[in-house]
This record gives structure tokens, C-alpha cells and sequence, in this order.
């Protein structure tokens, strides 16, 4: 599915009004910039050559999306809890 997959559900929810963003200026000046294109193979995605502005919020946020969507409200533990940041 990845970011092709939840451009639809990104869309879908916006449409519905139930993705929450707080009105951040920059975001929502992102997200009118935007332009999602279709493939052939039917894939919904951003394309960044074909938007006005800059995208990279929204395309962050689509992103941010599919992880939630894909990890759900896991509250396993965390490798960070275990061992901590390693720094190289």
C-alpha cells in the first residue's frame, strides 16, 4: 500500500473533515499547493513536480499518516527503553 495507499485515506479524511492539524498556517498553505496525480496502475500520490508550491508538509504528514495507520496503537516496548540513543 505505502504512501500511494494513504494519499487515499489522507484525502478521504480530509474530505471528512476528521484530520485534525491545529490550522497550522504552513501546513494548510502546503496542503492547498498540493497535487496528487494518478498512475496507470491506479496509485494515488503527490507530485511534486506538477504541485505550485512547496509540498514537503504534506507529504510528511501523508507519511506520518501511514505509520500510524500501519503500527495502530501499539504500546509495545521501544529498543530505546532497553538500551538507549547509541551515538557514533
Amino acid at each position: 500500500m505505502g504512501e500511494a495507499g494513504c494519499a487515499l485515506d489522507a484525502m478521504k479524511l480530509t474530505l471528512e473533515q476528521r484530520l485534525a492539524h491545529s490550522g497550522h498556517p504552513v501546513l494548510l498553505w502546503m496542503m492547498d499547493n498540493i497535487y496528487i496525480r494518478t498512475d496507470p496502475a491506479g496509485n494515488v500520490k503527490a507530485d511534486k513536480e506538477k504541485s505550485t508550491e512547496k509540498i514537503d508538509g504534506a507529504v510528511a504528514t501523508i507519511i506520518g499518516l501511514d505509520r500510524a495507520i500501519r503500527c495502530g496503537n501499539n504500546t509495545g516496548a521501544s529498543v530505546y527503553d532497553d538500551r538507549g540513543i547509541l551515538f557514533l
